[in-house]
């Protein structure tokens, strides 16, 4: 069960890292890197990125369907000097981010670094 907005960022950002590991593409990479959710577990690499994350569930947020709405909604409203992300969370199918959210909403960061093999990124977490 989901019940924090910073849950609904880790799906965001499981999801989104899925698209751009199709083309790499260097602002979305910028983007992933400022907002990834798994360096403190309760906030974003950058703090002004969950700042607005925040600003925006505060507005729209809801946790139905974990929170795929409201993602459109907050990538809508996305700082233009990312690109288009939001054109990369439309390219997945709704159904299956529901679903593979549903099966990481049951994991533990630590589990989903593994599941992801990134251990090598969050170094820190391992040691």
């Amino acid at each position: 069960m989901i019940n924090k907005p910073i849950q609904i960022l880790k799906l965001m950002y499981l999801a989104l890292n899925r698209e751009w590991e199709k083309d790499k593409d260097e602002l979305f990479g910028l983007y992933l890197s400022e907002a990834d959710p798994f360096l403190t577990g309760d906030d974003s690499a950058d703090s002004s990125i969950f700042a607005d994350f925040l600003k925006c569930f505060e507005k729209y947020g809801t946790y139905d369907e974990f929170g795929y709405d409201f993602i459109l909604k907050y990538l809508t409203n996305l700082d233009p000097y990312y690109g288009d992300i939001k054109k990369y969370f439309l390219d997945i199918d709704k159904k299956k981010y529901i679903e593979e959210s549903e099966k990481y909403s049951q994991k533990s960061d630590i589990e989903i670094i593994k599941l992801n093999h990134w251990e090598k990124y969050y170094p820190g977490l391992f040691k």
